[in-house]
């Protein structure tokens, strides 16, 4: 009689045992991290502000977008089913051309900049394997070149460099697209802090303060690897 008993009751408890285990691993509150590795290209420009007239004309219109390339490493941790931090650590280069419509000859034609930027943001996942992100960005100077007309690429000359501010800041936001393993992305990044600081004096021989902030459109493929 005694063993029937226990067999009644572990009937009757077994289906509640099952159904606690069963439920375990499918938690939402579930954390997962990410390790990514990306590479891509970078569509960079730079804009004067104020306005840099130079012969009664804009020097910003003579500005022209430069191609250069990222590679980097993004880490991504999710603290929900749709929400997740990450940070991105990539090494770029940032640069700009000079139209040489109306320059005298050996005037400046490419300039270029490498920075390694730390990225942090807030990621969400909109709609399937669709990601929208948003955060800043923090780049640390790491070299500078310079290509004048008719001329090949070199450094700048100690006496007259860095040009550039030893730190960029701004802000960052992009989509993602996840493909299993794979992912494929396209980022822009906003600077709010001057990259160059340079001073100009006009025919009047008034002194002006010019600041140059930096704008990047960056495309690229990103392989997971952990």
């Amino acid at each position: 009689m005694k063993n029937l008993l226990v067999l009644w009751a572990f009937t009757l408890c077994a289906p509640l045992f099952a159904q606690r285990e069963k439920a375990a691993p499918t938690s939402p509150n579930k954390q997962k991290f990410s390790l990514e590795l990306m590479a891509g290209v970078n569509l960079n420009n730079m804009t004067i502000r104020p306005n840099f007239i130079v012969d009664n004309k804009n020097y910003n219109d003579r500005l022209l977008a430069d191609f250069t390339f990222f590679t980097g490493i993004t880490g991504r941790q999710s603290i929900s089913e749709r929400l997740s931090v990450r940070l991105d650590v990539q090494y770029l280069e940032k640069g700009y051309g000079v139209d040489q419509g109306e320059t005298a000859p050996n005037s400046l034609e490419r300039y270029r900049a490498t920075y390694l930027d730390i990225v942090p943001q807030v990621e969400y996942k909109t709609y399937k394997n669709l990601y929208f992100s948003l955060g800043g960005y923090g780049g640390i100077l790491l070299d500078e070149r310079i290509k004048y007309a008719n001329e090949g690429w070199s450094g700048i000359h100690p006496d007259f460099g860095p040009l550039a501010e030893k730190a960029d800041f701004g802000l960052s936001t992009g989509l993602r697209m996840v493909f299993g393993r794979f992912s494929a992305m396209v980022k822009y990044q906003h600077g709010l802090t001057s990259a160059f600081t340079f001073e100009a004096t006009d025919v009047t021989g008034a002194s002006s303060t010019y600041r140059q902030y930096q704008r990047s459109l960056l495309f690229g493929l990103g392989f997971r690897v952990l």
